[in-house]
């Protein structure tokens, strides 16, 4: 994979894993205290798996890449 289409691919698993989290405020606020835990503990499964499925997988490729994203994320408190 060209290191174009990686980013692409990180900037990607990044927002599925905000999206995800973002969920976490509303269910807190409409599930109860049992099925609240159910979903922030496959939320946090899901997040896990795309990390370490793609992630791993495109900074192995484009180690570079992973210092970029990281640099990113320390000045900006994101991926831009």
């Amino acid at each position: 994979m060209d290191r174009k289409l990686a980013k692409h691919v990180a900037r990607e698993a990044f927002r599925s894993g905000r999206n995800l989290e973002e969920l976490l405020p509303l269910l807190r606020e409409h599930c109860d205290d049992g099925e609240h835990d159910e979903y922030r503990r496959a939320i946090a499964m899901a997040i896990f798996a795309i990390q370490n499925e793609l992630l791993k997988k495109v900074f192995a490729e484009h180690p570079t890449l992973e210092d970029e994203i990281e640099g990113d994320i320390r000045t900006y408190g994101r991926l831009l």
